[in-house]
């Protein structure tokens, strides 16, 4: 996502860069580790999350790089805002938002797309990802095997396949549009803590959960648990995925 970002969009051009539902930072963590240098000293790198948590989450890892010598990540902000309205961003003032893994998973997928528009500079790039099968999606459902009764909509094919990315960002009237396929992994190396995140922190399961019992929650970990350890026996693992990712132009 940096990457192709970047060669469609230099940093040396950028104003504000967002790492829009930025989780603990790893696309901040990308930009800053990669493109630095050509970062203008104006420009702002600004992790963006509606949830107080993964902001907390954040900035703790912002702390914690800076102390291990990671000085770069001094380059990083906070702000708490909504996707659907990117309210904390004024309108024509970002040059890169960078959507990792969120836009198929919010209630109004469509506002969230006229929103984060609405933000970019003439030229800005928009690039955004989706998943469409991992093993930490499959988990994420975990909680219907316990109360088969809560309501857990499955991902849309039009906002997770090539075809439906691409339909969608050229309804919202973005240009340039490019979609692929990719494969993708997620790291870890504690069972327990991969699926109390899965459950707690993803936003389909962790909406769900205030309505289960403690005992409820703690029998859904425990199968998380053990079908995550059959599929990968020993740790530190990857979980497989495969993604899409997009990329778009605001003319």
């Amino acid at each position: 996502m940096v990457k192709r970002a970047h060669e469609l969009l230099p940093f040396s051009k950028a104003t504000i860069v967002v790492d829009m539902g930025c989780g603990p930072g790893q696309i901040t963590d990308t930009v800053l580790k990669d493109h630095l240098s050509a970062l203008p000293p104006t420009a702002t790198v600004v992790g963006a999350d509606l949830s107080a948590q993964m902001l907390e989450s954040y900035n703790k890892r912002k702390q914690e790089e800076v102390n291990s010598g990671n000085t770069y990540w001094s380059r990083a902000q906070t702000v708490q805002t909504d996707v659907t309205d990117c309210a904390a961003f004024s309108d024509g003032s970002v040059s890169h938002m960078l959507a990792g893994f969120l836009v198929f998973f919010v209630p109004a997928p469509e506002q969230a797309l006229q929103a984060m528009k609405r933000t970019l500079t003439p030229g800005g790039v928009l690039s955004m990802s989706a998943w469409t099968s991992s093993h930490w999606v499959d988990l994420m459902y975990y909680p219907k095997k316990v109360r088969p009764d809560l309501v857990m909509p499955r991902l849309p094919n039009t906002w997770t396949s090539v075809d439906g990315v691409t339909a969608q960002l050229k309804k919202a009237g973005f240009q340039e549009i490019e979609v692929l396929e990719t494969e993708g992994y997620w790291p870890f190396d504690d069972y327990d803590e991969a699926c109390r995140f899965i459950l707690t922190k993803l936003p389909l399961s962790s909406r769900v959960v205030g309505q289960m019992t403690e005992e409820e929650v703690l029998k859904t970990h425990e199968l998380m648990v053990s079908d995550l350890k059959e599929w990968y026996p020993s740790v530190p693992a990857k979980m497989v995925g495969n993604a899409t990712v997009a990329f778009a132009r605001k003319i």
